[in-house]
């Protein structure tokens, strides 16, 4: 069905050989699979559907000196197979996340409602507003403030 010959499959399926893309969809295909599938060991821990009601919610305090509400953060994904952790957080007017960190990985901050400040030490401080996108290593130290007086942000 392949057009591969027994002995190319088998050379495959041992590991001593690796299929080329048209190789691949050729396998695929008799299959009756995406070449996706193929390429993933368990496509069921790849994948995610959360809906909003499910989702993990962490409630914490939002600023360094803890009088001005909570930070809650919603978890857009659940499972621990990712390799990044989506989540919407809603910042109380005038909060900040503190001291500037550093962790290893990236960081991709969306605004979908308000204005946020978000300082890149020793790169830039960014005023960031609804629409706007910044990606970023994580081993820049950066902080976030929410400039509004009367204004909760997701980001």
């Amino acid at each position: 069905m392949t057009g591969l010959s027994p002995s190319a499959i088998s050379q495959i399926e041992i590991g001593k050989s690796i299929p080329n893309i048209l190789t691949m969809k050729a396998i695929t295909e008799a299959l009756g699979i995406s070449v996706i599938s193929f390429l993933l060991e368990n496509v069921d821990t790849k994948i995610s559907l959360v809906k909003p009601g499910e989702r993990l919610r962490l409630v914490r305090n939002s600023t360094s000196t803890g009088d001005l509400g909570d930070l809650i953060e919603e978890f857009l994904t659940q499972g621990r197979n990712f390799q990044m952790e989506p989540a919407i957080i809603t910042v109380p007017p005038k909060a900040d996340s503190g001291r500037a960190i550093t962790h290893p990985g990236e960081e991709f901050i969306f605004i979908l409602k308000g204005e946020l400040r978000y300082i890149l030490e020793g790169v830039n401080d960014y005023d960031l507003k609804e629409g706007d996108c910044l990606y970023y290593p994580c081993t820049i130290p950066h902080r976030w403030h929410n400039p509004s007086e009367q204004i909760e942000i997701n980001f």
